[in-house]
């Protein structure tokens, strides 16, 4: 089975999840504007730049370039990173087993 290079899609995702312009983008991920344009377009480029940008991401290579739940897998993390002022409000037990839930749900997507 041929593997689909998603690599403009998602960070296509990334970026739209991120509320990012096109220039702050670029300035996160420490690469020209234009570079980063042409990925967008058409998702290729250099081994080295994608290596690059999943590094400033944060994120492996090969779920930046495969993983067709790369964008389902962004939408939750953004909503679990805004939720953590409501979670510190909880009382201690009821913060342990949503930071245990949390954990569960982490390890599944990061895989």
């Amino acid at each position: 089975m041929k593997k689909r290079n998603l690599l403009s899609e998602n960070l296509k995702a990334y970026q739209k999840s991120q509320q990012l312009s096109l220039m702050e983008f670029s300035e996160e991920l420490d690469i020209p504007k234009s570079t980063l344009r042409a990925i967008l377009r058409d998702g290729n480029t250099t081994l080295e730049t994608a290596i690059h940008i999943s590094e400033h991401m944060g994120v492996g290579l090969d779920a930046l370039v495969y993983d067709t739940h790369f964008s389902d897998k962004q939408f939750i993390i953004k909503h679990i990173d805004q939720s953590g002022k409501w979670i510190a409000e909880f009382p201690g037990e009821k913060k342990e087993a949503i930071a245990a839930l949390l954990a569960e749900i982490w390890l599944e997507i990061s895989r």
